[in-house]
Parts: structure tokens; C-alpha cells; sequence
């Protein structure tokens, strides 16, 4: 067989594979649990009701693109999603690692993000679904009415993603807080790397301290602190702001939901992701278009 020959063979076989990674990506995504190869394999195999060898060659494809990679985590290899290469994670906003020098996508908006131990590198669902609620708490401001959100705060800012989101989409101020240094550092190295992120600003100020008001508040923390910090959010929360919060387990919404409405707030959004959620709630005294 000639080389052209070959070729052909070779982009046909990619292309009869494609619908299968698709899936397979997605059955990564939303899954609620790590997969080795072998199990996802087995699964989608099981699922799509064909050849495990089909199954098998579109992983290793997933692979060779730098779609999925391994994750080696309690003495055993899983498959995970990839950010060697730019991801998209909601929208608008997509994570690019910093080395990358490929074709860059089209979303409006590009996060650097370098590798790092703190929390919000975007392999977490809970981080993509708060920038999927971030994004549409900011287009609630904006289309009631609010022309300039100016101020915003991080609340746990880790690698300090959402902050860098906030100063993309436009807000005046960013502060993005953390009392952990490590995650502070890591926050400051991606500012860094994000020429619009010139809003944000650093600080390890306590949070009982602060008695500004905000636009917005972010918070991607586990249930017990968003409950906890639920009173200091509705004292410092502008009427007509809005709170993005994410970490919590889905079958804990109720929950959340309840507490943030003994605190005067309305829920206007849950979104869900491999059994995480994010949530988006407003005051009771605001005009918003979700009620």
C-alpha cells in the first residue's frame, strides 16, 4: 500500500472512531467515580454495545490527542480529563496551560492556569460549574440593569481561577482571598499569566474583618463553611448582587438552599456535574429575572 494509501486508512479509521470518543469523553466528564482503562473500556463496550477492541482503540486515541491522560492516585493508574492541551469549561471560558503554543480555541475567554497543588486547576467539577454559574450570574447583573459590577470577592480564591474570571468578564475590583500561603503564591503566579487579570488583587484579610460590600460573591468551599460564612454574605452582599457558590455534594442542595433562604437570599439556579453542584442565589429585596 502507498503512503497516500495509508493515510487514508489511517483518517478514516479516526473518523469512524470519533463518535465513540465523544462519548467516552462525556462518560469521563459526568462520571461519579475514577476509572482505570480496563473498567472504562469494559463500560462503554457494555454501554454502546460493541467491540471492545473499537472501545480500546478510541481510548488510546483520546489518549495520543491529550484529551484523556493517566493519573497514578492510591497505587493504582486512572484515566482522567487532560489539561496538556486547552480546555474548554463552560461558555466562554476555556484553560490553556501555560507552555501551550498550539491552535488556541474561540471562546471569548482564555485562563492560564499553571499546574499546582492548590485547589481550582479545573479538573474539579465543582470548578467548572462555578464558572458556568459565574458566567450567568454576571449576565443577571448586566441585564438587570447593573452597568458596571464593581466589586468583587474570592472567598477561598486557591489558584485564584475565579477571581481571573471575574476581571475578564469586567469586574472593576477583584479580591481574591485565601489563608493558606501556598495557595496564595500559586494565585499570584497565575495573575501573572493573565493580562486580564489586572483587577485581582491578593489578600489573606480575615473574613470577619472585611466590611466592605460586594457586587458578587464567589465561594467554592464544601457545605459546612458555605453555610457557615451564609450570614457574613448576606451582611456584606450589595442588594442587588448576586452569590455564586459551588462545592457541594447535589444531594446537598436542599440543604444549602434552606440556609441561604433563613438568610434573606432567593435561589435562582442549581447546576450539576458528576453528582457536584454549583448554585446561584440572589437577595429577596433585588429584581432578578430568575424568581
Amino acid at each position: 500500500m502507498s503512503p497516500a494509501g495509508r493515510d487514508n486508512k489511517l483518517t478514516n479509521a479516526h473518523s469512524a472512531l470519533a463518535p465513540f470518543q465523544k462519548k467516552i469523553h462525556q462518560h469521563v466528564i459526568n462520571a461519579r467515580r475514577r476509572f482505570t482503562f480496563s473498567d472504562l473500556e469494559r463500560q462503554i463496550a457494555h454501554q454502546e454495545d460493541c467491540p471492545r477492541t473499537t472501545v480500546r482503540a478510541a481510548i488510546r486515541g483520546l489518549i495520543e490527542q491529550g484529551i484523556l491522560e493517566y493519573r497514578y492516585m492510591f497505587g493504582q493508574s486512572y484515566l482522567a480529563m487532560s489539561f496538556r492541551n486547552p480546555v474548554d469549561v463552560s461558555a466562554q471560558f476555556t484553560i490553556v496551560p501555560p507552555d501551550y503554543s498550539g491552535n488556541l480555541p474561540t471562546h471569548p475567554y482564555r485562563i492560564t492556569i499553571a499546574p499546582g497543588v492548590s485547589f481550582g486547576s479545573g479538573r474539579h467539577p465543582t470548578t467548572r460549574l462555578a464558572l458556568q454559574a459565574l458566567e450567568e450570574g454576571w449576565l443577571d447583573l448586566v441585564s438587570n440593569g447593573l452597568s458596571s459590577i464593581e466589586s468583587v470577592i474570592d472567598i477561598g480564591t486557591g489558584s485564584g481561577i475565579l477571581a481571573i474570571a471575574a476581571s475578564c468578564l469586567g469586574a472593576k475590583t477583584v479580591m481574591a482571598l485565601d489563608v493558606d500561603a501556598c495557595a496564595r503564591s500559586e494565585a499570584r503566579l497565575n495573575i501573572d499569566l493573565n493580562p486580564r487579570a489586572a483587577a485581582v488583587t491578593i489578600s489573606d484579610t480575615p473574613l470577619a474583618s472585611i466590611e466592605k460590600q460586594f457586587d458578587m460573591v464567589i465561594a467554592n468551599l464544601r457545605l459546612p463553611t458555605l453555610i457557615q460564612i451564609s450570614d457574613w454574605i448576606q451582611a456584606h452582599l450589595k442588594s442587588d448582587g448576586c452569590v455564586v457558590v459551588s462545592g457541594f455534594r447535589e444531594d446537598e442542595g436542599d440543604r444549602l438552599r434552606d440556609r441561604y433562604a433563613e438568610q434573606g437570599f432567593h435561589f435562582m439556579a442549581q447546576h450539576s456535574l458528576a453528582g457536584w453542584s454549583a448554585g446561584l442565589f440572589g437577595l429577596l429585596d433585588a429584581k432578578f429575572s430568575k424568581v
